[in-house]
């Protein structure tokens, strides 16, 4: 198996194991997460604020555990959900209960592992990222700062992560655009919604397009360019 994809399967089996635990209603400690699963700690701390982000968690002193009270009867449901909402589940030739059940319970060495390449940069301000992904889920208009300027109203529509660079894809002024996460310092968000087009929301979902990321800002740049000319 190439290299990316064995780190990939290592992340999937991780997350699925955390969150296993959690919903066991175990109190977990980064120290010894990052030790059993042969990772840094900073990346066990990526995990719980950025990749576990949708579970209602709370920490004191290096531990962490499900805010108590919470719903922990549906955890191969939310496994699988997961998986399906974030892509995870097209690695594998079928992903169920039924494995996401082995997964869950094994205590030994992990069965499946994913190879994930790093990311080559910060995605972007933990709570930048926090409000991009709520706008997104609630079609909430945002007003955003990337590379020193403002946009206005703009409608976010999906967050990818290609070759380890997080992109976000949006509507602005009715047209498709693209930033770097990198490159936004700040994101307000705004009490008034959207409504996604169909057409824009297939277009951002599909193969040729999320692997076209890296080339958007030329392709675009050239189209204004020569758009521009022909109405000279």
């Amino acid at each position: 198996m190439p290299q990316p994809e064995r780190r990939y399967d290592r992340l999937a089996v991780r997350l699925s194991l955390i969150i296993s635990r959690l919903l066991n209603g175990e109190t977990l400690s980064v120290r010894i997460l990052a030790v059993e699963f042969g990772v840094s700690v900073r990346t066990l701390r990526r995990d719980f604020r950025e990749r576990l982000m949708y579970l209602d968690l709370e920490y004191k002193n290096g531990l962490c555990r499900l805010v108590p009270g919470c719903h922990t009867s549906s955890g191969e449901r939310d496994v699988l959900h997961f998986a399906r909402q974030t892509g995870v589940s097209v690695v594998f030739p079928v992903l169920d209960s039924r494995l996401v059940n082995l997964l869950m319970n094994s205590r030994d060495d992990s069965p499946c592992i994913i190879y994930q390449t790093p990311l080559r940069s910060v995605a972007a301000p933990s709570e930048c990222f926090h409000l991009l992904t709520r706008a997104i889920t609630e079609r909430a208009l945002v007003t955003l700062f990337s590379g020193g300027r403002q946009y206005e109203r703009l409608a976010p529509y999906r967050l990818i992560c290609l070759d380890g660079i997080w992109y976000l894809v949006c509507e602005y002024r009715g047209y498709l655009n693209v930033f770097l996460t990198i490159e936004i310092t700040e994101v307000n968000f705004l009490k008034e919604s959207f409504s996604r087009r169909d057409d824009l929301s297939r277009l951002t979902a599909g193969n040729d397009f999320i692997t076209a990321l890296p080339h958007f800002r030329f392709i675009h740049d050239v189209l204004k360019e020569f758009n521009s000319q022909q109405s000279a």
